[in-house]
């Protein structure tokens, strides 16, 4: 992993697309084409190409507004994801990451220096996609959520208590700070020592911590559903489970599925029967 940014970037996400597709492929029939539409959207001084993917049928549609993983992520990365949406009756918002492709302003990579800055900065985009959303009158305004992988488990719940959506749903995100995951894949990513004896490298981490989710996750009361690798090497699964279940202990709306044999690309875990069941347990789930 590069030393600035969590590593989600382009070839992780395709890995998970692809194995994510192959697990799909022929399970469902064809549904009828989405209703597309291109554009852009406004944060401030930051125009934000999207396209916005209904269903079919009049609405109002519950909605989603999908995040990005780092790197250089446009529209086109978050396709699988807006498909799996539209298969459950979901508009999905999918756009360019800020500085990329068909969008304006700058894109940096993400590190402890300036972690807390980009992060508000991101998580300002989609809660601009939330607020899109909700001006459209066949969107359901009630019913929008926020998904995305990696990376995005840090900025879906600082766009969470700014936006205010139903749900979020976060891939293989972290919540140890930006310094001690960078730490632990120093010694985990690329590696071949087992996860057992990394599971106290966090211990020993003395360096600056950047953004830390902690503090944004005590106060958020959106219902969130992360799911995670048992074998990731980028992200500490354990730390993060241990931070996840202190605060579902302490009446955090929260819950997780951890898949043991999966990486950070999630590639061979099933997960879309466990949002359907996470959807139906917290009556979120749209009918079909």
């Amino acid at each position: 992993m590069r030393r600035y940014s969590l590593g989600f970037g382009h070839a992780a996400l395709a890995a998970l697309l692809a194995a994510q597709s192959a697990c799909h492929a022929g399970a469902q029939s064809t549904p009828p084409p989405p209703r597309v539409v291109t554009g852009s959207l406004a944060n401030g001084d930051v125009s934000l190409s999207y396209v916005l993917e209904r269903p079919p049928g009049p609405g109002p549609f519950p909605a989603v507004v999908l995040g990005h993983g780092s790197g250089e992520t446009r529209k086109e990365h978050a396709s699988f994801f807006a498909a799996q949406w539209l298969s459950r009756g979901f508009a999905a918002l999918r756009y360019d990451k800020r500085g990329v492709g068909e969008s304006t302003g700058t894109y940096s990579t993400v590190g402890v220096g300036n972690s807390e800055r980009m992060f508000a900065a991101l998580a300002g985009d989609m809660a601009a996609g939330v607020a899109h959303l909700r001006s459209l009158p066949d969107i359901d305004a009630k019913r929008i959520g926020l998904m995305g992988p990696s990376q995005a488990g840090w900025i879906i719940p600082v766009a969470a208590r700014l936006a205010r959506p139903q749900f979020m749903v976060i891939v293989v995100g972290p919540t140890v700070t930006v310094g001690e995951e960078i730490y632990f894949s120093r010694f985990a990513e690329g590696t071949t020592t087992p996860l057992g004896e990394l599971s106290d490298v966090l211990k020993t981490f003395k360096g600056p911590h950047g953004f830390d989710p902690r503090p944004v996750l005590e106060e958020v009361t959106t219902p969130g559903l992360w799911l995670l690798g048992g074998a990731d090497r980028s992200i500490p699964t354990p730390d993060t489970i241990a931070i996840l279940d202190a605060l579902i202990a302490k009446g955090r709306p929260f819950s997780k599925v951890v898949f043991p044999d999966a990486d950070h690309s999630m590639r061979g875990a099933n997960m879309w029967p466990e949002i359907d069941r996470w959807l139906e347990s917290t009556r979120l789930r749209t009918n079909r």
